[in-house]
């Protein structure tokens, strides 16, 4: 199975792939975190149209300084 490619704009350029987006890719799995819902929102927009993942619920880290949330690769 082939990675899917990414044609949209992200955090690291034209076509490049966000580190979490690489990881998930690679390990099929990543956790990713934000310090809103909004930004990890945005996060997961990045992921490629054409990748099937599920994720869990929100968590909150226990000091209240980002949101988690868990990613996984549906094959």
């Amino acid at each position: 199975m082939s990675k899917p490619k990414v044609t949209q704009t992200s955090e690291r350029g034209e076509g490049k792939n966000p580190a979490f987006v690489d990881e998930l890719l690679k390990n099929g799995t990543t956790v990713i975190e934000a310090p809103t819902r909004e930004a990890l929102a945005e996060k997961v927009n990045d992921i490629p149209a054409d990748c099937r993942y599920s994720v869990g619920t929100v968590g909150r880290k226990s000091d209240g300084s980002a949101y988690t949330l868990r990613v996984d690769i549906i094959k």
